[in-house]
């Protein structure tokens, strides 16, 4: 797979003006499309059946439909909020302590053999937010996206520990959690918190960030 070209391939936006979780607090959303060669339907069966999760994406257990409660294994939790097959769903996202929102929308073109996928993750504005910004749920999205991808090509995605020890998952990272940092910019985020956020996000992703963009003379 060509990772710079996946890179490339998903569109990126940060929106400040958003309504505010339900506690109250101030919200971003983080905005990710990408469009994929097949039928609304297909990706529609992709996004939402456990067998199909647990190729690309993980094992989702619980009650996948109007107000049913999943879990998915190692990461997030909660409620289904919303569900109008195949158009898209929406999630609460609870992770520890931190509750978050996710929509999904589906939008057929080209007589249906085409979709648009867009994702919308609204988190609230808080310590983690304000130190890491967009990129660090960003990333996280746009590595799953790659698993999708792949599923929807018929290939399959490389095991987690293959795709950690590479040199490919690294500058995959560092390139989205740049396209994060501009997106924020370009959202209307202080240019020099959206910097010093990005670096922050791309050393996670990256350990030895540092040491290794100087290695190749950036």
């Amino acid at each position: 797979m060509d990772y710079t070209q996946q890179v490339e391939a998903v569109s990126r936006a940060v929106a400040k003006d958003v309504v505010t979780l339900t506690n109250g607090k101030p919200a971003r959303a983080i905005i990710l499309r990408e469009t994929f060669p097949a039928p609304v339907q297909t990706v529609w069966d992709a996004v939402t059946q456990p067998e199909s999760l647990a190729t690309w994406f993980a094992p989702v257990s619980g009650d996948l439909r109007m107000n049913g409660h999943y879990s998915i294994m190692g990461n997030a939790r909660g409620t289904v909020t919303e569900c109008r097959p195949p158009e898209g769903f929406a999630l609460s996202w609870e992770l520890g302590e931190v509750i978050s929102a996710v929509r999904v929308n589906l939008r057929a073109a080209d007589d249906d053999a085409v979709t648009e996928l867009e994702l919308r993750h609204t988190f609230p504005v808080d310590a983690h937010w304000r130190e890491y910004g967009p990129g660090a749920g960003g990333v996280g999205w746009d590595m799953t996206l790659i698993g999708l991808t792949l599923f929807l090509a018929g290939r399959p995605k490389p095991s987690e520990e293959d795709w950690a020890a590479s040199r490919e998952a690294a500058e995959f990272a560092e390139r989205a959690s740049e396209r994060w940092r501009d997106a924020a910019i370009e959202g209307g985020e202080d240019e020099a918190w959206a910097r010093k956020a990005g670096d922050k996000t791309t050393a996670f992703y990256v350990p030895g960030w540092k040491a290794y963009a100087s290695s190749d003379g950036k």
